[in-house]
């Protein structure tokens, strides 16, 4: 997706959600090796409250994995919270592990729901579910609303499916 690209370009300030404190020393690690060159602020709290951001008041959102997660029904929040505090126009850009294809691919579906429970042990509360239904049920509060599914390259079979996408204000 070329739009990626020309985002990344433009970036002046960063605020990060992580409400897990475990991991804010990866994300400081990561700022110091990369020399990040612009402003970087990391918020302890869930995405489903961002009340110290502004509304309309970002450019750009990027939400890696987070939605798996969340607690059924929070997703659609933090989806609504994101379209509060884009400016109009802004991008939303997102990447999400989701379920297989209980059809076209049914070991790895029978799979991930036989480890689910173990899974949301080790994964932070990660489940296997279809992400792609929060998404689709934004077509009527993002003006565009894009995604495409990927063969993620993980390091074990069960966790390849996935998303990406874009949203726009």
């Amino acid at each position: 997706m070329h739009w990626l690209t020309s985002l990344l370009t433009r970036i002046k300030s960063y605020i990060g959600i992580e409400p897990n404190i475990h991991m804010h020393p990866y994300f400081y690690n990561f700022i110091k090796q990369w020399d990040i060159p612009y402003e970087v602020d990391l918020l302890n709290n869930s995405a489903t409250d961002m009340h110290e951001v502004e509304s309309n008041s970002i450019d750009t959102v990027i939400m890696t994995l987070v939605l798996c997660s969340v607690p059924d029904p929070l997703p659609e929040k933090i989806l609504l919270e994101v379209h509060r505090i884009l400016k109009p126009g802004g991008n939303f850009i997102f990447f999400e592990n989701v379920v297989a294809d209980s059809k076209t691919k049914p070991f790895i579906y029978g799979f991930q729901k036989t480890i689910e429970p173990i899974w949301a042990i080790i994964g932070d509360g990660c489940q296997f579910k279809p992400i792609t239904n929060y998404f689709d049920a934004m077509k009527n509060v993002y003006s565009k609303v894009e995604y495409q599914y990927i063969d993620f390259p993980a390091p074990v079979f069960f966790v390849k499916d996935a998303i990406i996408g874009k949203l726009v204000q």
